[in-house]
Formats: C-alpha cells, sequence, structure tokens
C-alpha cells in the first residue's frame, strides 16, 4: 500500500510546481507590461515638448511675418496721406487714393490669446537697464525728447532679462519707476537712460498709430533687430528699416548682430 502511495504524492508534487511556474511567469510578464507602459510614458512626455516647441517657432514665424506686414502698410499709408500715421488698424485694410489696401487683412498677435497688439504712440519712452540687468521702460506723452535717432540702426542692444511695462497712465509701477528723474528702481539703485525710443508703448485706437509691438516677454529663437525677447520686437517704420528695392544685389549690409555677412562663394 505504501508503494502505491507514492505515485500519488508525486503526482500531486508535481501539479504544485508546475502551479508554481505558472504563477513565477504570469509575475515575470506583468512587470515588463509595467515596464512597457512606463517606457511609453517617458516617450510620450518626451514627445509633448518638441510638439510645444515647435509651435513657439511657428507662432514667432508668424510674429515676424505680421509684423514686418503692418510695417510695410503704415509706411506705404504715410507715403499716401502726407506723413501721416492711421488711427485705427482698420484704416490699413481701406482703399487708399490709388483704391488698393494696404495689408491684405488684420493679422492677430499670434502670442495674445484675444490676437490684440500692443499700439505704439507718438512720444517717446525711456530705456533704462538697473544694475540687475533688468530692463525699464518709462513711457511719456508728447514728442520725443533727447537725442532720438530716426533710423533703425539707432536701436542698441542691451542685456535684458525682465522688462517692466508702463500701465496704462503711461507711469512704470510703484517702486519700479526709473528715468532722467533720477529715481531708483527696485533693486535700491538708481537705473541709466540707454536708450529713447521715438514712441509710447501704451497707445490707443483714435491717437496715430506708429505701430504694433508684441507684450510677451519670452526668448525667441532668432534675434530681430539684435533683440533677443519677444517684447523687445518694436515693429514701426521708425525702426524696422525698409526692404532693399528688388534687383539691387552685391550690397553688404552690417546685420544687427554686428558681424559682417559670409562673401558669395
Amino acid at each position: 500500500m505504501m508503494n502505491r502511495a507514492a505515485p500519488g504524492m508525486d503526482a500531486d508534487h508535481v501539479a504544485d510546481t508546475g502551479g508554481s511556474m505558472k504563477r513565477r511567469e504570469a509575475g515575470v510578464v506583468f512587470i515588463w507590461v509595467l515596464v512597457g507602459l512606463f517606457v511609453m510614458a517617458i516617450m510620450l512626455m518626451a514627445a509633448v515638448q518638441p510638439a510645444s516647441v515647435i509651435m513657439q517657432r511657428e507662432r514667432e514665424a508668424e510674429l515676424r511675418f505680421s509684423g514686418r506686414a503692418y510695417v510695410e502698410a503704415i509706411r506705404e499709408y504715410q507715403q499716401e496721406h502726407g506723413g501721416a500715421f492711421p488711427n485705427k488698424l482698420e484704416d490699413l485694410v481701406k482703399e487708399g487714393p490709388k483704391q488698393h489696401r494696404y495689408i491684405r487683412q488684420l493679422y492677430p498677435n499670434p502670442f495674445a490669446p484675444d490676437g490684440k497688439w500692443g499700439l505704439l504712440a507718438p512720444g517717446a519712452t525711456i530705456v533704462t537697464v538697473d544694475k540687475d540687468g533688468k530692463v525699464h521702460y518709462q513711457s511719456e506723452g508728447g514728442p520725443p525728447t533727447g537725442s532720438v535717432p530716426g533710423s533703425p540702426g539707432s536701436i542698441t542692444s542691451m542685456p535684458s532679462t525682465q522688462p517692466v511695462i508702463p500701465t496704462q497712465t503711461g507711469k512704470l509701477p510703484t517702486g519700479s519707476q526709473t528715468g532722467q528723474t533720477g529715481e531708483t528702481g527696485s533693486s535700491g539703485t538708481a537705473a541709466q537712460p540707454t536708450q529713447i525710443l521715438p514712441f509710447r508703448l501704451n497707445g490707443k485706437e483714435g491717437e496715430p498709430i506708429l505701430g504694433v509691438w508684441c507684450n510677451d516677454h519670452k526668448k525667441a529663437f532668432r534675434s530681430f533687430l539684435g533683440k533677443d525677447y519677444y517684447d523687445q520686437w518694436f515693429f514701426s517704420p521708425l525702426v524696422v528699416p525698409p526692404p532693399l528695392p528688388v534687383g539691387i544685389q552685391g550690397v553688404q549690409t552690417q546685420p544687427p548682430g554686428g558681424t559682417t555677412p559670409p562673401k558669395p562663394k
């Protein structure tokens, strides 16, 4: 009888061993599934960032195109209206004396949720930089004062981290006002004027519109007229040079970065 029981015990032992092996295999498969899901999650997270970068590049290209379109439209409007600026952006899509519109359509600001632009108005904006490298803008009404160059080359490069944008009253926020009055900024050190822009940054429709700008402090992939942040890009005929006439070749120009373009091979 003991001989007959032994084979039964061996069979039960084999069955238990087989079940344990299956459970171990199922556990290994489950772990690999978790590892695969984790890797897929990392890959998806890595794919999201390039998508946002691509979107910013597209918006930046749109900002350049739209801003330059407004510059040329305002420039042409001035030529047909004795040097006067439009009082509304809508004036640029109306037919002028030559029976044509100055711009194909009113392009929105690609970095503004509502698509609205900041308007540049007559006056002056004093640009100062404090000891921490922060840029401060102080807009004042009336004609520009001091040495206000009228050519695009007058806009010089300066260090920038975070600009302080004027409020609707034309003054900077309390504690940050700087400029020719010698008042100190938030750092406690008087900021020195570095340049004067020939327009105000807080213009409104109904007064002459000298140009548009994007109030978004974000670093660009490519600089524009030597400026690396979108809120330093001012699209106005007063600071953006006109395009070279068609057919002119071999003209060497000095780009905003201060480096000489390579000679054609």
